[in-house]
């Protein structure tokens, strides 16, 4: 009988060291790591039919003629479709809007030009901003698809942007230099158009880009409401900012009459 006693004691003490565990729990919960959302870059943000990081085997082909010096798209119509933007530019991507927009490719002697989609997300008004326009020309293997030797840049050129307000977005039009090479080779021709890191505003003060802070630094002057308050001793670093300037790009197929059609890349699947 004795020896029950203490078993039920124990047990007793058991059960009160778990009921006081629980409301010890319920009261100081553990701490849970909450992910925050991720922040989009608040500035002006390009997009070019690139965005997908399209390979050579699904990009727009341009045929190039060495003899008689012409290039021509294949399959123009099927590439200058409208792009649905989704929720990618929208102001809320809880509530995305509608935004569509059409590449309308063209080739012209030995030019090519084609709509980019500019919003202006920086929550200032823009008044004027150089945008920059590069491009870059690297051989492919039309056996493997891949890039292969060195590649080579082109020149930057500016493209100016006038009365894009806040919130506002349009299409702009870039131009770019076809490349000549020879009939059996396969290129490929990256455009692309960087956001500016210095645009002005309305009143003429200058908005100056800033990766660190995601959003905008004004200059001199009051610093931007967009964003959070500039803390008096922060000094952002112009190389490391203009390094992350957002772009949009639009990837071609540069080919010779006589190349042989560019393979897909190969692709990694789980086993």
């Amino acid at each position: 009988m004795h020896s029950k006693v203490w078993v039920w004691l124990g047990f007793g003490a058991v059960l009160v060291l778990a009921v006081a565990s629980l409301a010890i729990l319920a009261a100081f919960p553990a701490d849970q790591h909450t992910q925050e959302p991720v922040k989009r870059v608040d500035w002006i943000l390009p997009f070019g039919p690139g965005f997908d990081y399209r390979g050579p085997g699904e990009s727009l082909v341009i045929v190039y003629d060495a003899d008689s010096e012409t290039w021509h798209l294949k399959d123009a119509t099927t590439w200058n479709r409208t792009i649905s933007l989704g929720d990618r530019y929208s102001l809320d991507p809880a509530h995305p809007e509608d935004i569509r927009y059409t590449p309308d490719t063209l080739v012209e002697g030995d030019k090519i030009s084609l709509n980019f989609f500019v919003r202006n997300l920086a929550g200032e008004d823009c008044a004027h901003a150089d945008l920059a326009v590069t491009t870059e020309v690297a051989s492919l293997n039309a056996a493997t698809g891949s890039p292969e030797g060195d590649i080579l840049p082109g020149a930057v050129i500016a493209l100016s942007i006038d009365d894009l307000a806040a919130g506002e977005w349009r299409e702009v039009r870039v131009t770019a230099d076809l490349p000549r090479h020879a009939p059996e080779e396969v290129l490929s021709l990256t455009i692309g158009l960087a956001a500016p890191y210095t645009f002005t505003a309305p009143n003429g003060t200058p908005i100056t880009f800033d990766f660190w802070r995601m959003n905008v630094v004004s200059g001199p002057g009051p610093a931007s409401t967009s964003g959070d308050v500039v803390d008096p001793g922060y000094t952002p670093d112009p190389d490391y900012n203009r390094a992350r300037l957002p772009m949009g790009s639009a990837t071609f197929v540069v080919a010779g009459i006589d190349a042989p059609e560019p393979v897909p890349r190969p692709t990694l699947q789980a086993g």
